[in-house]
């Protein structure tokens, strides 16, 4: 006969399974550090902007990347390609858009850390807003809607002899416009 309530048995196999899950995730992550021209991104998203006065409602916004790569196991020094893009809603159309791109490439050794930074990327838009018009009693307002594109997401990847080695993007759904991984 069994003294143990049942309830601590089956406690004792969750904390087992959550072990063993723990675990298999540790393994998984560390196997993918180790494997072949594997790099890690940091990516730090820059802005600057203007700030609307009076009567004109446009924005001005310029951002630009700057990316930190390091090389968790590189056979020898390689030249990294460094591919980015921002992606903006375009407010006429109501689609996300790619709107600025480009390539850096940096030398990467071993465990060594290289910085790049990317040319800034303009995104000029209106938001909705309403204007009035006549005067008086017979004043009304009118509603002018968005135009232009406003910034929504950026994306980031690395390859080394043409093999995609890392990705970094702000928004998941960003990885498909990108044309990355699933």
């Amino acid at each position: 006969m069994n003294p143990r309530p049942t309830s601590t048995n089956s406690s004792r196999s969750s904390l087992r399974r959550i072990t063993t899950h723990i675990i298999c995730i540790l393994l998984a992550t560390t196997g993918a550090a180790l494997a072949d021209n594997s790099i890690k991104l940091q990516v730090a998203p820059k802005s600057e902007h203007n700030d609307p006065k009076g009567n004109n409602p446009q924005e001005v916004q310029n951002r630009w990347l700057e990316i930190s790569a390091t090389a968790f196991h590189l056979e020898k020094p390689a030249a990294v390609r460094l591919e980015w893009a921002f992606f903006g809603d375009n407010l006429d159309t109501d689609k996300v858009v790619k709107h600025g791109s480009g390539t850096e490439t940096v030398e990467l050794a071993q465990s060594k850390q290289a910085v790049a930074k990317t040319k800034p990327v303009n995104f000029t838009f209106t938001p909705r807003h309403s204007v009035r018009t006549g005067s008086g009693k017979r004043a009304r307002s009118k509603v002018i809607e968005a135009t232009g594109v406003r910034y929504h997401a950026w994306g980031v990847r690395a390859f080394v002899d043409g093999k995609l080695a890392g990705e970094a993007y702000s928004s998941p759904s960003i990885q498909k416009l990108m044309g990355g991984t699933d």
